[in-house]
């Protein structure tokens, strides 16, 4: 098998145990994400999920990034050419909201594992950067501890996205209270 392949194999399999963690997360929470139901349902050898992650805090973390980092093009291409301030915030928080209820499974495992040791620095490490985007804008708007308000904002989106998750759809009343919020 060519190395390119070979490598393009590798992700396919690292991706379809990660789409199993996710679909598992979702129909019985983070209990629900072992190490054995996972290559059950991705159907592959228990020995080649330990080729792709350490243990399963690992592969909990890397559902975890992998669910950041489509946050991340998301509001990326949802703010893309906007000024800083309060629009582009408003929008970049709509996105998260939106990838975060297109991911219920991994919104219900990264509500789950807040409090497990193994991945609270990396989950943490995650949110904050975006957090620190939401300060350059609140920056733009004026505040003077923008940072402060960034975490205020950012803890109260992450509060409507589990609002969100509980009901299984969009809320419109809390996403136009968070525009109020922001002066829009």
């Amino acid at each position: 098998m060519a190395d390119g392949t070979r490598a393009t194999s590798a992700l396919q399999t690292r991706e379809a145990l990660l789409d199993a963690g996710a679909a598992l997360a979702e129909e019985h929470g983070l209990a629900g994400v072992s190490v054995n139901m996972v290559v059950a349902r991705a159907g592959v050898a228990k020995g080649t999920f330990y080729v792709h992650f350490k243990d399963r805090a690992a592969f909990v973390d890397a559902m975890h990034a992998r669910f950041h980092a489509r946050v991340e093009a998301v509001v990326g291409e949802a703010i893309a050419g906007l000024p800083s301030g309060a629009e582009r915030l408003f929008r970049a928080s709509e996105a998260y909201l939106d990838v975060s209820l297109a991911n219920r499974g991994v919104k219900a495992l990264s509500l789950e594992a807040r409090s497990d040791p193994a991945v609270q620095g990396s989950m943490e490490a995650r949110r904050e950067r975006l957090t620190a985007a939401g300060a350059v804008d609140l920056k733009a708007m004026g505040w003077d501890d923008a940072e402060a308000a960034a975490q205020l904002l950012a803890a109260m989106t992450r509060e409507i996205s589990v609002l969100e998750f509980d009901a299984g759809r969009r809320l419109p009343a809390p996403r136009r209270a968070l525009k109020r919020f922001l002066g829009i």
